[in-house]
């Protein structure tokens, strides 16, 4: 039986082919067995680099690159059309890097054509960015001889991200932790670490320990049997989505985290996924474990994102995994312990709460303070809620971290007599926010000697407030595993800011940040950063987060700024736009366009309708059917191959309902910029291959400076 390897990047191409490709693609394992005598033409090419490279008739017009390993095993590496199947042949180096014995695909000829194309702007007298790196500290990590020469040639970062997705993975780790001045022992120690490297002398003609390599078989799949071959090649495409980078597997499948342990990174590192697997290999565990009755519980920020997830873990676990996993919201985790202990009340509404804290504000006289119900919400909840302070003296001493300049002892008392009114008539009513509901669960789950959790996981960690933190601290018993966090600062949406150490969830030493976006192309994520240059994000612990280093595992065409004179021009570009996408073949439900608010979106669906195109709204019900259409907040989550971010208007994004007056409290006036820059950001980060920004009037200040875009002719009056 022949052993079969497939790349990550062959199962991608596959799963987009046609079926009746995909069927004779199914066909060509067993026809290895014996190519002589079965019409399968191996094509040896006279021009490759690597003489066991193979081209494969698929039929007239596909074929199938593959590299013939010897010991009836090949790997299909590649199904393309005949002659871009011929010309990537040629150009492909595939065996087992020396250093650290991992099988890798290096095509140096693509890389140097990619650097000649990133460098071909730079001063001629600019120094190479590795001008302090001797070829043997290269080397010594693993870094391809005859790329040296090749990387000599770049003079900045920007450069090399552009390229670093053309290496294997690990030397592309390796080149760009050295770049960023670490020394190469600091280098093979993380490669080590991330790849599962065992140190040990390399035999690089043994293919069968390469292949089981952690760091190898994170990229190929190898199969054993039919069995595992015709599930592979006929199963749910979706699920090789959930490939892991070694980093990915090395924290997601870590057996035990003596404590807390947290995952940061940029949007699209895959923090989600990796929570994923640790949420299957945590309930594999109880399982192994014979603890029928242990529960893991998921808890995430919104509603859209847990049916997401809920839906996610139900097609990735097996009916016996699942049964151990409880997705919720932290709310609803929340209400669900309350019920339980017979509680009546209820959570107020949003727009209720505001309408009583402004009758609050205006009884105890705050507005001669020039502050109002607005103001007093948020005092109460990033201060005395989240310092969880019970008296007037607590409050008029307490420190108020992030919230701006300094309020006087007579503000702060008509701050506390407000927030008495206010608290007296929700208690009147039987309501609460639901802080107060998390608060109240905390406290009832802190007396509990028995937890109702084995393991807690937590995603979007960014967006939970101190009290939501406190009722997930007392929900699993402190120990081995017990909390798993992901999240990124640097897509908090919301108020909550909180250090977890401050907190007592300590993850020092159980912190890893993830670095490679796989959502986004390159030039999307660097367009998208820019959107937060200059701003401070911290690392969930109060300390800053490095901004360098990310990067993503592949290549598009640069976004596009569109401005135009009024909403109506802009919202017939936006109906145009989407309807190239469709005759061009673009799924419609995989084109997004997503706004500030629903009234942003309200132009662009008459505009849809008049252009007969099919569109649904994306909302708690997470409806699927047509272009897909979204606010900002509610597109969290999702994902689009094409993408509109629309009304990116300077009157609109800072959302003026949204942001503090500077005037009134610079502090808290600067936070809620950033939380709308962060907002912008999350926005534009849910497009995978090609992102259009549009606005009407004057755009955005959020908006970073970029050049035009050769893909859309641009108004005199673009950003630049």
């Amino acid at each position: 039986m022949a052993t079969l390897l497939f790349t990550k990047e062959f199962l991608e191409g596959f799963a987009g082919l046609e079926p009746g490709v995909r069927q004779k693609v199914r066909e060509l394992p067993d026809k290895f067995e014996d190519a002589v005598h079965t019409g399968v033409h191996l094509e040896k090419l006279s021009a490759a680099k690597d003489d066991r490279i193979r081209t494969v008739r698929v039929d007239q017009f596909w074929r199938g690159v593959v590299v013939r390993l010897g010991n009836a095993r090949y790997a299909l590496l590649r199904v393309m059309a005949h002659d871009d199947a011929i010309a990537w042949a040629t150009k492909q180096r595939f065996g087992i890097n020396p250093v650290t014995g991992l099988v890798e695909i290096l095509d140096v000829p693509t890389v140097e054509e990619r650097v000649a194309a990133v460098v071909a702007t730079a001063p001629e007298e600019a120094p190479s960015l590795f001008a302090d790196i001797r070829d043997k500290d290269f080397t010594a990590v693993g870094v391809d001889l005859e790329l040296i020469p090749v990387l000599r040639r770049i003079v900045d970062e920007a450069e090399l991200y552009a390229i670093a997705n053309y290496l294997p993975d690990a030397q592309s780790d390796a080149v760009l932790l050295l770049a960023d001045g670490k020394t190469p022992d600091e280098v093979w120690s993380e490669l080590a670490r991330d790849y599962e490297l065992q140190g040990d002398d390399v035999d690089t003609e043994d293919i069968e320990t390469a292949i089981n390599q952690p760091g190898t078989r994170s990229h190929f799949v190898v199969t054993t049997n039919d069995e595992e071959l015709v599930e592979l090649l006929s199963g749910d495409f979706e699920a090789w989505r959930t490939f892991l980078h070694p980093t990915q597997r090395a924290v997601a499948y870590r057996p035990i985290y003596k404590g807390p342990a947290k995952v940061t990174g940029g949007a699209g590192t895959g923090k989600t996924v990796v929570a994923i697997h640790r949420a299957r290999f945590l309930s594999e565990g109880l399982i192994r474990a014979g603890n029928r009755s242990g529960k893991i519980l998921f808890a995430t920020y919104t509603n859209s994102l847990s049916t997401n997830l809920d839906h996610t873990l139900r097609t990735f676990c097996t009916p016996d995994e699942f049964r151990h996993l409880q997705v919720s919201t932290v709310d609803a985790f929340a209400r669900r312990t309350l019920s339980a202990a017979k509680s009546s009340i209820k959570p107020v509404p949003s727009d209720k709460l505001r309408e009583m804290a402004e009758q609050a504000a205006s009884m105890a006289g705050l507005d001669e303070a020039q502050l109002d119900g607005r103001f007093l919400i948020a005092e109460w909840e990033q201060v005395i809620l989240a310092r969880r302070l019970t008296s007037y003296a607590d409050y008029a001493t307490s420190p108020r971290p992030g919230r701006g300049g300094r309020l006087a002892r007579p503000a702060r008392k008509l701050v506390w007599t407000a927030l008495e009114h206010l608290l007296t008539e929700l208690d009147r009513k039987g309501q609460a926010t639901y802080i107060q509901l998390a608060e109240a669960a905390a406290d009832l789950l802190s007396t509990q000697a028995v937890k109702p959790y084995a393991h807690v996981i937590i995603d979007e960690a960014q967006d939970l407030h101190p009290a939501q933190w406190r009722l997930l601290r007392a929900a699993v018993a402190p120990g081995n595993n017990d909390l798993f966090i992901v999240g990124d600062a640097h897509q908090r949406i919301y108020d909550h800011r909180v250090s977890l150490r401050s907190l007592g969830i300590e993850t020092r030493g159980k912190s890893r940040r993830l670095k490679i976006n796989y959502r986004t192309s390159q030039q999307i994520l660097a367009w998208t950063l820019g959107i937060l240059t200059g701003q401070e994000i911290d690392d969930l612990d109060g300390d800053p987060e490095a901004q360098s280093g990310y990067r993503s595992s592949f290549h598009g065409p640069a976004p596009t700024v569109q401005t135009f004179t009024t909403p109506g021009e802009e919202a017939e570009f936006v109906a145009a736009q989407v309807g190239e996408w469709i005759t061009n073949g673009v799924a419609p439900s995989s084109i997004g366009v997503a706004a500030r608010t629903q009234r942003d979106l309200a132009v662009v669906q008459s505009a849809l309708d008049d252009a007969g195109i099919t569109h649904a709204q994306i909302g708690a019900d997470g409806a699927f059917a047509g272009v897909r259409l979204a606010t900002m907040h509610s597109s969290k989550g999702l994902e689009f191959a094409r993408l509109l971010v629309v009304a990116v208007n300077g009157d609109n994004l800072p959302h003026p309902l949204a942001t503090t007056p500077a005037s009134e409290d610079p502090g808290q006036n600067a936070l809620d910029v950033l939380r709308e820059r962060c907002l912008l950001y999350v926005a534009c980060t849910r497009a995978r291959d090609e992102l259009v920004v549009t606005s009407s009037g004057t755009p955005s200040t959020l908006l970073p400076r970029v050049k035009p875009s050769a893909h859309h002719p641009r108004n005199d009056d673009d950003v630049l």
